[in-house]
Parts: structure tokens; C-alpha cells; sequence
């Protein structure tokens, strides 16, 4: 760049060095260094503050990520178990039993048929009915029934019953009345449909069946339960026979206590509407068997049927009992059986 000339006196345009008029360099390289120097140090100030935001930016701590949550686990759904609240069920029913056997009462007597020799062979209605509580495992209740029928007709074989000879042709008249009641307990010891099916396993043993098996009620579409039973009665047997021709007349009456023991089946069909007004089915078996008392004589029943609940709380059921007997009293014995269809009302709370 041209050097500005000098207005002093004496002073020449240029300044020259010992070997006449050239520039002088060295003075030019001095004064430019320490000008680039000093850009450089003015920019530096303005390249810090324009850094300082993202500095800045950089120093403020972020606040921490929160802790990761394990999901809410989701409400387990309905599975079939057993009740933890009292259930309880009451069967009225009508029955119409048929008194069956042999019978030969006195020393030296005759071994009539109970069901057409000695007028008694008649069918009428008898009251037999059932109660139960059942919570968790168990059931306990009671059971019973009532039956008599008599008739009077022509004795169509002869012999003897007790004091009373009988003669083929006779008119005679039989009547015979029996009643039983007992105390039961049930505990079911299988219930494979359940979330718990033997008594020793624990919650969630079978929860996946337990919980595929109910509908959309929430009611099971199918269960089975396997009980065992225990229970003790008493029993009641008088039979008496008239020979309305000689005006003869003899008894038997026979009172036993029996302790026993057997085995029950339950099985359940829920249908839940697709079946016009039924909601559920039930099948059960249950029998029974143990030593009179004083006598050790046998008694033995079976109870068997089906029930279609119209709703949850009212049904009828329809059904088969038979309970059978071998009563001793000195030179007596009869060996009968009560046995016939039932029906009737269950209620359930």
C-alpha cells in the first residue's frame, strides 16, 4: 500500500532507504502483524459470548428420567371353586313306593311274598324329603321319609302269619307302615372341574379349567363332584294281617338304629339360556349302606335322579329311591324293600 508523503521541511514524498528511493518493506510487515493480532483478540470476546447459550445450555443438569413401572397386574377373572358362604338346598318329594320282599312272622310261620300275599301290595304317594347345607367342601343335613298303603282282598295262598291261619279264599286285610330319619354329612374328595380338585392342593392347582369352565353367566357349563357319606338313622317297620273270615289278626313292629356309610356322584350341565327356561341339570347318585342296631342286620338305599333348575333358586326334580331291610325279632324276619319313582320341588339358597 503507498505510503502518505511527509509535509515537514525538508522532508521528501518517500522514504527511502541507504541505497536510494524503494519502499521500505520491513516497516510494512511490522505495522500489519500486530493488526491481525489484534482482529483476532477483538473476535475472540465475541466468539465466547456467542458460545456462552450452548455452554450454558450444556451446564444446566436435566432432570432424571423416572423409574420405569412394572404394569398393574390385571384382576384375576371368575373360576370355579368351592362356596365360602352356607348354600342350601331342600328337595319336597312325592313318593310312590312298592313294599317288595319276603316275610315270616312266628315260630313255625309261613315265608309270605310281601308284594301280593298279604294284601300290602298297593302303590300310594309317600312324603320323602331331603335338607342340606353345604360350605366349602361339606355337606350335612338331614333325610327321611313316610310311606303306609293296605288294601283288602282274597287271600290266594294259605299259611300261617304269626297266630293267624290263613285259608285260600279267605278275605283278608294287610296294612303296613314305615318311616325313616336320618342326620348326613358329605366332603367331596374329587371335583376335577375345580380350582382346587383334590383336598390337598392349593390355590390355583387348576385354575386355568377352573376358569374355561364357566359361561358367560358365570355359572359352571358343566361339573362333577365325588363324595364320600357318613350318616346315622333310625327306622321304623310294623306290618299287620287280618283274616276278616275267622276275625284272626297278628303283627310284626320292628324298631333299628343303623350307622353307615357310602358314596355320592354329582354332576351339574349348565345351559344358560339355550335351552328354553332351564339354566342348569343336575344328575346325582348316592348310596348308602351299614349294620342295624341292636341286630347287625343289613339296611341299604340308593337315592338317584335328575334336577332341571327353572332358575337359579327353583327346580323339580325326578327320580328312583329304593331303601332295602332284613329285620329279625325272635323267630320273625322280613326282608323287604321300599322301592319306587319320585318327584318333587328344590329350592336352593
Amino acid at each position: 500500500a503507498p505510503w502518505p508523503s511527509s509535509s515537514a521541511p525538508g522532508g521528501g514524498g518517500t522514504r527511502r532507504g541507504a541505497g536510494g528511493g524503494e519502499p521500505c518493506a520491513g516497516y510494512a510487515s511490522v505495522m500489519v502483524v500486530p493488526g491481525i493480532v489484534a482482529c483476532v483478540l477483538a473476535l475472540e470476546p465475541l466468539q465466547s459470548a456467542g458460545n456462552a447459550p450452548a455452554a450454558a445450555a450444556q451446564a444446566v443438569p436435566m432432570p432424571a428420567a423416572a423409574p420405569a413401572t412394572a404394569p398393574a397386574p390385571a384382576p384375576a377373572g371368575p373360576f370355579l371353586d368351592f362356596q365360602q358362604r352356607p348354600a342350601v338346598t331342600v328337595d319336597l318329594d312325592a313318593w310312590v313306593p312298592r313294599l317288595t320282599g319276603t316275610a315270616k312272622v312266628g315260630a313255625g310261620g309261613t315265608t309270605f311274598e310281601l308284594n301280593h300275599d298279604l294284601a300290602v301290595d298297593d302303590s300310594v304317594p309317600a312324603f320323602a324329603g331331603e335338607f342340606a347345607v353345604w360350605l366349602d367342601r361339606w355337606r350335612v343335613g338331614m333325610i327321611g321319609f313316610q310311606s303306609s298303603a293296605g288294601s283288602t282282598e282274597r287271600a290266594g295262598v294259605g299259611g300261617t302269619f304269626g297266630t293267624t291261619v290263613i285259608t285260600p279264599g279267605d278275605t283278608i286285610s294287610g296294612t303296613y307302615s314305615a318311616w325313616m330319619v336320618g342326620v348326613e354329612g358329605g366332603y367331596v374328595l374329587w371335583r376335577p372341574f375345580a380350582d382346587r380338585p383334590l383336598p390337598w392342593d392349593g390355590a390355583g392347582a387348576n385354575r386355568d379349567r377352573a376358569t374355561s369352565v364357566l359361561g358367560a353367566n358365570g355359572r359352571p357349563r358343566f361339573d362333577a363332584q365325588v363324595l364320600v357319606i357318613a350318616g346315622a338313622m333310625c327306622f321304623d317297620y310294623q306290618q299287620q294281617l287280618t283274616d276278616v273270615t275267622t276275625g284272626s289278626s297278628s303283627s310284626f313292629d320292628k324298631f333299628v338304629g343303623c350307622i353307615y356309610g357310602g358314596v355320592g356322584l354329582d354332576l351339574w350341565m349348565g345351559f344358560g339360556g339355550r335351552v328354553p327356561l332351564v339354566q342348569d341339570v343336575r344328575l346325582y347318585a348316592d348310596v348308602g349302606i351299614g349294620p342295624s342296631i341292636p341286630d347287625a342286620d343289613i339296611l341299604w338305599m340308593i337315592r338317584a335322579g335328575v334336577c332341571m333348575m327353572f332358575t337359579p333358586n327353583v327346580g323339580i326334580e325326578l327320580g328312583y329311591r329304593l331303601f332295602d331291610f332284613n329285620l329279625q325279632s325272635g323267630p320273625s324276619d322280613v326282608d323287604g324293600g321300599l322301592r319306587g319313582l319320585f318327584g318333587g320341588l328344590t329350592v336352593k339358597f
